[in-house]
């Protein structure tokens, strides 16, 4: 059972497990969702498989950490969260959200971005987390700002796909 900081009564945020690997891969290459994820070719199931069994968790080895997000109910696996770019010697990162397509709007994406925010401050003992978001993103914006997160600028062609990105900051 995770410890108290991967868990609401909602929601469990695991680790990455050689059974997520054909979720994973369905997931990773949804190319309407290439934009947001900084991604630019397909990943093979090889690739993935590689990575769930290489995977050892270790942020501070890593720079990284990605949890499956679990609905407690059932186990069944609904999204991720990654911590990744992280600065050990300044103790920030950067966080990122998926939510699969048919659990979005239901508020989960928000109580895993507490759940993960709650777990990096708190345990990690990070002192800031930022998002980077489309300035069209809306709905990403708001689950931001439900999660706790304050605009706090703004980043001007900072992905190709885009015009301007939101940067966001832990409160």
């Amino acid at each position: 059972m995770p410890n108290e900081f991967l868990q609401n009564d909602t929601l469990i945020l695991r680790a990455v497990e050689l059974s997520d690997v054909d979720t994973l891969y369905r997931w990773e290459n949804d190319t309407s969702q290439w934009a947001t994820t900084n991604t630019h070719a397909p990943y093979s199931r090889q690739q993935l498989w590689n990575y769930a069994n290489d995977y050892d968790g270790n942020i501070y080895a890593q720079g990284s950490i990605r949890f499956i997000v679990c609905l407690r109910e059932n186990g069944n696996a609904i999204g991720t969260i990654d911590i990744y770019d992280f600065d050990p010697a300044n103790m920030h990162a950067t966080i990122g959200v998926y939510t699969s397509t048919a659990h979005r709007g239901k508020g989960y994406g928000v109580q895993a971005l507490q759940i993960a925010t709650n777990y990096a401050l708190q345990y990690l003992g990070m002192k800031q987390l930022i998002a980077i978001v489309a300035a069209d993103n809306h709905a990403s914006q708001a689950m931001l700002a439900k999660a706790g997160y304050s605009r706090c600028g703004t980043l001007p062609h900072w992905l190709r796909n885009g015009d301007a990105h939101i940067y966001a900051a832990a409160k």
